[in-house]
C-alpha cells in the first residue's frame, strides 16, 4: 500500500482548479489585474523569532495580536510598530481573542501538548491590558539569557575554586540550560499581576470567545476531559470584566468544537463531537433545542437575524435548523464527497447565503432560502509534480479550506486552504478573484525561486490568514501566517474605489 506524507505533498503540490465559480457570461471567474501574486510580491513582510501560528485583529482594525511560540506580539496596524511582546505563558499559546468592544483588552490561552502533558499542569487563560503591558516594559528574552550566562559564570568560578576545571563550552551549556528556568520565573511573576483562569479558549473552527457586545466570555474549565468517549464537557460563561461566573452549561459528553452567540446575545450555541448541537438561553442557561446528527459535529453559526442555525457533521452534511420551532430547514450534502469535513462556514450579512469551506479545496456558496448550490470551487491535482502517478490520487486528501469569511459588506469572500498554504479572495459582485500564492506553488515569475533542481517546492505550508478592512486607505488587508514570517497583502475595496 502506497504511503504519502504531508511533507511530500508540500513539495509536489502545484495549484490547479477542477471547477470554479462561474460568471454571468458562463466563463470561470477571471483573475483581477495583478490578481495572481506570490511570495515576494507582498506589501511587507515581518519576521519573528519563530513561525507565527495564530493572529487576530481588533474589531476597530487598529491592532493585531500574533502568537509566536509562548509569546504574543502586539502590532499597531497604522504604523506596523511592534508595541509590546506579552510574555506570561509557559506553554505554546493555543488561542487569542480581542474583546470586540475594546482593542486594549486581549485574552489568551496556553496549555501543554497532549502527549507531553505534565499531570500537574493546568491550562491557563490570561486577560491582558495592553496599555498596562506597554508601560510595564518587562525583560526581553535576550536579557534573561544574559542573566543565565552570568549565573553560569558565577557557578563556574565557585566550581573552579573547589578544584573543578570548567571549560568555556560547559559554561555556555550551563547558561543555555539556566535561561529557560529564569524565563519561567519571570513569566510566573507576570502571572501574579494579571487576571487568570484555569481553562481553555475554544478558538478553533471560527469559534467565538466573546459575545458581540464584549460583555461576556466563554471558556471550557480546567483540563480537557478525554475525547472520543463519554465525559462531562461543561461550558462556562463569565463576565469579561472580572471573570465572575455567569452560567455553567452542562450536557455535552464529548469534545466541544464551536461556541458562540447570536446577534442580540439572547441565544448561545455549542457544537460537539457527541453528535449534538445545543441552543441555550444565554441569560438563564436553559437548553432550548438539542439537535442530533449521525456523527461528530465540527462548526456552526447563527444567521444574522437568528432565523437559522447551521451546523456541520463529519459525514459530509450541513444541517440548517429553524430556531423558531426547532425544525430542520435543510440538510445539504456535498455531491462530490461521500464523507468530508466542512469545518468553517460564514453567513452573508443579508442572511440568505452561506459560504462553506470543505475538504479537497472545495468552496461552496449556498442559497439557504432556495436550498441550492449557487457556486462551487474545487481544486485539481493535474499540475502537481509527483514521483509516482499513484500518489496523485491521494493528494486531494491533503487539501482543506480551513478559513472562510465574507468581507466588504458581503461582496467578497476571503478563504485559506491548508495544504495549498495560500490565501484567496473571490469578489462575487465583480466576478473576479485574487490568489496570494505560497512560494513555488503558482505559475508566476517568482515561483522558480521556491523550487529545487528537481522542480520540487521548497516552501512549507503556514498557519492561515487574517483579514481586515482598512477604512483609512480604502483597502482590504490580508496577513498570511507563513513559516518564515507574516506577509501583508492588499486589495482595493469596491466601496472605496
Amino acid at each position: 500500500m502506497a504511503v504519502y506524507s504531508s511533507e511530500q505533498f508540500f513539495r509536489d503540490w502545484r495549484f490547479a482548479i477542477e471547477d470554479d465559480f462561474v460568471a454571468s457570461n458562463g466563463e470561470p471567474f477571471s483573475y483581477a489585474v495583478d490578481g495572481e501574486e506570490e511570495w515576494g510580491d507582498e506589501l511587507a513582510k515581518y519576521t519573528f523569532p519563530e513561525a507565527p501560528h495564530d493572529a487576530v485583529v481588533s474589531r476597530d482594525s487598529t491592532r493585531m495580536a500574533v502568537a509566536v511560540g509562548w509569546d504574543i506580539h502586539i502590532l499597531d496596524l497604522g504604523t506596523w510598530q511592534n508595541l509590546v511582546v506579552l510574555r506570561g505563558h509557559t506553554y505554546r499559546v493555543h488561542g487569542i481573542a480581542f474583546n470586540p468592544s475594546d482593542a486594549n483588552i486581549l485574552v489568551s490561552n496556553a496549555q501543554p501538548m497532549y502527549r507531553r502533558r505534565d499531570p500537574d499542569a493546568e491550562p491557563q487563560i490570561i486577560k491582558w491590558n495592553i496599555e498596562e503591558a506597554i508601560k510595564a516594559h518587562g525583560p526581553e528574552e535576550g536579557d534573561l539569557q544574559k542573566i543565565g550566562n552570568a549565573a553560569a559564570l558565577t557557578a563556574g568560578t565557585k566550581l573552579n575554586e573547589l578544584g573543578l576545571k570548567i571549560t568555556e563550552e560547559q559554561l555556555l551549556k550551563l547558561g543555555t540550560t539556566l535561561a529557560p528556568e529564569i524565563s519561567r520565573i519571570a513569566r510566573q511573576n507576570v502571572l501574579n499581576r494579571v487576571p487568570t483562569l484555569s481553562g481553555r479558549l475554544g478558538t478553533g473552527f471560527q469559534s467565538e470567545t466573546f459575545s458581540p457586545s464584549g460583555d461576556w466570555m466563554v471558556y471550557l474549565p480546567g483540563v480537557a476531559p478525554r475525547s472520543n468517549g463519554s465525559a462531562d464537557w461543561s461550558i462556562e460563561i463569565c463576565s469579561s470584566t472580572n471573570f465572575k461566573k455567569h452560567i455553567t452549561l452542562r450536557g455535552h459528553t464529548d469534545a466541544i468544537m464551536w461556541t458562540g452567540w447570536n446577534h442580540d446575545e439572547t441565544l448561545f450555541a455549542s457544537v460537539a463531537w457527541d453528535s449534538t448541537t445545543r441552543i441555550w438561553d444565554a441569560a438563564t442557561g436553559f437548553q432550548l433545542h438539542k439537535f442530533v446528527t449521525s456523527g461528530q459535529n465540527w462548526t456552526g453559526a447563527f444567521s444574522p437575524n437568528s432565523e437559522y442555525f447551521v451546523a456541520s457533521c463529519g459525514d459530509g452534511t450541513l444541517h440548517f435548523y429553524s430556531l423558531a420551532d426547532g425544525s430542520t430547514h435543510w440538510v445539504y450534502k456535498n455531491p462530490n464527497l461521500c464523507m468530508g469535513w466542512m469545518r468553517a462556514v460564514d453567513w452573508h450579512p443579508a442572511g440568505k447565503l452561506l459560504a462553506v469551506a470543505q475538504r479537497e479545496g472545495e468552496l461552496a456558496l449556498l442559497d439557504v432560502e432556495k436550498k441550492e448550490t449557487l457556486q462551487m470551487r474545487r481544486l485539481s491535482t493535474a499540475a502537481s509534480h509527483v514521483d509516482e502517478e499513484a500518489e496523485r490520487s491521494m493528494m486531494l486528501d491533503f487539501l482543506e479550506i480551513s478559513q472562510v469569511k465574507f468581507v466588504d459588506q458581503g461582496r467578497k469572500i476571503v478563504f485559506w486552504t491548508w495544504g495549498d498554504g495560500s490565501a484567496e479572495v473571490y469578489d462575487v459582485d465583480k466576478q473576479i478573484k485574487w490568489r496570494f500564492a505560497r512560494g513555488g506553488t503558482g505559475h508566476g515569475p517568482r515561483s522558480p525561486e521556491w523550487r529545487d533542481e528537481k522542480g520540487k517546492v521548497t516552501s512549507k505550508c503556514g498557519n492561515g490568514v487574517v483579514a481586515w478592512e482598512d477604512k483609512v486607505d480604502g483597502n482590504l488587508k490580508l496577513a498570511s501566517l507563513d513559516p518564515d514570517g507574516l506577509r501583508v497583502w492588499s486589495i482595493k475595496l469596491r466601496s472605496g474605489a
